[in-house]
């Protein structure tokens, strides 16, 4: 199998609350309107995806040659797909990627539309863009005859993989979630409610497009910054608002009881400082996570970490997967 490329970054629809609302403007901006958008052939027809071909190289079907994700396959073992979030590259995973690839394959996906990748056009997602990347993720698993891959997802990716494990059980071993939840608009909708009540409400934001900005409230590592907020720049901002709709749209909770690979969920408590405390953004992962079945539920938080985990505590995200990993084997 060739090694496709590797890519950059991330810009994640962040279950900060504050940063939340900040991105939902700044999409609403660029977007001006969401379109709806249509499934691609890929995902619609089952064709396989290559992921021997270079990105640009690698197409979907005659009505489309823009492939869902582009995808970079490195190391030998037990299969790994990693998803990065909204508007970021393959790069986030850079890290996770030199720490396992001794022991794995790992395939780190690119999605569509994001970080310099070719967006995919109207015709080809009607039934959604998050729909759309689940089923030709399970596509790919098909087409590279990959045993139950374990799938890592950061946030926008986190959703991903609780879906897929919600939807595809039998189709994966496991399912790592960093910093993503299952109903991102419920939180915030809960999170306004429980700021009006108690007065404590944010200072208003400014709606303005500041990618900078908006990755300092998502990291507190500035060795980041500079490129989570160039993936950001280079993502399409038709995709970025589209699927930060959905995200804030859907509700997979009652989903999750049908999960039967085990889950391990990692927050990051410093999401909604400093105008929601640690302990109440940790009841708020619990309660979202809570229908998991108990015995594939694993959650740990990250104390001192924003929304990019592996940036602000990437030894101690490390530790968690490898531990992880260790009793899924």
């Amino acid at each position: 199998m060739n090694t496709p490329t590797f890519h950059t970054s991330q810009m994640q629809t962040t279950s900060s609350f504050t940063n939340m609302r900040r991105i939902l403007c700044s999409s609403a901006i660029l977007v001006a309107t969401v379109l709806s958008i249509n499934l691609p052939a890929t995902a619609q027809q089952g064709t396989p995806l290559d992921a021997n071909k270079k990105a640009s190289d690698t197409t979907s079907s005659p009505i489309s040659a823009v492939a869902p994700f582009t995808v970079e396959v490195s190391g030998a073992g037990t299969p790994i797909i990693l998803i990065p979030g909204l508007a970021s590259s393959s790069a986030v995973w850079k890290d996770t990627v030199a720490h396992l690839q001794s022991k794995y394959q790992l395939h780190v996906l690119t999605l569509a539309g994001f970080a310099g990748t070719k967006a995919l056009p109207n015709s080809a997602i009607s039934k959604g863009f998050i729909a759309t990347q689940e089923l030709a993720i399970i596509d790919y698993i098909a087409a590279q005859k990959l045993q139950k891959p374990i799938i890592i997802g950061h946030s926008l990716g986190g959703f991903l993989a609780l879906s897929l494990a919600s939807n595809h059980s039998d189709k994966i071993a496991a399912a790592i979630n960093v910093d993503g939840l299952p109903a991102l608009g419920a939180m915030y909708a809960e999170a306004q409610a429980n700021m009006q009540k108690s007065g404590n409400t944010p200072p208003p934001q400014n709606t303005g497009f500041d990618p900078m900005a908006m990755a300092k409230n998502m990291a507190n590592n500035a060795d980041w910054h500079a490129q989570i907020a160039k993936d950001m720049m280079r993502s399409d901002p038709m995709t970025s608002g589209r699927a930060m709709s959905e995200l804030a749209s859907k509700d997979l909770r009652p989903a999750l009881k049908n999960i039967q690979v085990p889950v391990l969920s990692l927050g990051a408590l410093q999401n909604g400082a400093p105008y929601t405390p640690a302990a109440q953004v940790q009841a708020t992962y619990e309660k979202q996570l809570a229908n998991i079945p108990k015995d594939f539920n694993n959650i740990a938080f990250a104390q001192d970490a924003k929304h990019f985990i592996m940036a602000d505590a990437p030894q101690w995200m490390l530790q968690k997967i490898e531990e992880f990993l260790t009793k899924v084997k």
